[in-house]
């Protein structure tokens, strides 16, 4: 049996969130402990994640999978699609936002779990409430998927294995080709460009500050792509100009 073929054996719980910065903290100080604790294995899209395409991967883990964990404080398209492909599969479904998050309409009205991030606990308050939710749709798995999909199974298309492997070397390829494309791109902006990306994390940084704590600003500069080094200087800065009142 492959190290795939384990995994899926295993009673598993697929989280769609976004990756890098504070998603990183929240999933394994948050997520991946109350998935544990509620008896699943936690499973993300970047388990899976190299060179080509990984759809396949993500639909085989998502197949797998006993429930889905969906995060949508941010409108992230790959977050959307997973919970769409979740959907389609039939899989019950947690959504996970902050309060007062504006929702799609698609998905305004499905089950929700909610949390305050003015509340100074909120990351143990929502561990808490995400074992007993996982726990009581593990117990009611028909309550947590839309009634639209309730009786849907994915069709079964017959195909040929030789053109399967054949797109699947395509979409590798592909893959390949729009990295080295990305690669090119990014050599051409050359100095210019980390010129200009110091100002937009100074300005970025300054109008964060306003509402966030710093370690806050620098996670989410941080999540936006900017180096450590450039976030470091951009939060010093923007925290002197708030302390000295200048305008941003």
């Amino acid at each position: 049996m492959s190290t795939t073929d384990k995994k899926h054996a295993t009673r598993s719980c697929f989280v769609a969130m976004p990756f890098g910065g504070a998603w990183d903290d929240y999933y394994s100080r948050i997520y991946a402990p109350a998935i544990q604790e509620a008896g699943l294995v936690a499973m993300r899209a970047d388990d899976v994640f190299g060179a080509g395409s990984i759809l396949q991967d993500i639909v085989a883990l998502l197949s797998n999978a006993t429930m889905t964990l969906v995060d949508i404080s941010e409108n992230n398209r790959n977050v959307h699609y997973e919970l769409g492909l979740a959907h389609a599969l039939g899989k019950p479904t947690l959504l996970i936002a902050p309060r007062s998050t504006p929702l799609f309409f698609d998905i305004g009205q499905e089950r929700m779990l909610t949390y305050d991030k003015d509340n100074a606990f909120w990351g143990t308050e929502l561990k808490n409430h995400l074992v007993r939710a996982i726990r009581e749709t593990l117990e009611q798995p028909e309550t947590a998927i839309p009634t639209a999909f309730i009786h849907m199974k994915p069709s079964n298309i017959a195909s040929d294995e030789v053109v399967v492997r054949l797109r699947r070397i395509e979409e590798q390829l592909a893959g390949i080709a729009r990295g080295m494309d990305a690669g090119r791109r990014e050599l051409k902006s050359g100095l210019t460009g980390k010129m200009n990306s110091l100002a937009d994390a100074e300005e970025e940084a300054r109008r964060l500050a306003q509402h966030m704590a710093p370690e806050e600003v620098a996670s989410r500069l941080k999540l936006l792509g900017y180096p450590p080094m450039m976030v470091e200087s951009a939060l010093a800065l923007a925290l002197a100009a708030k302390k000295h009142g200048t305008p941003g």
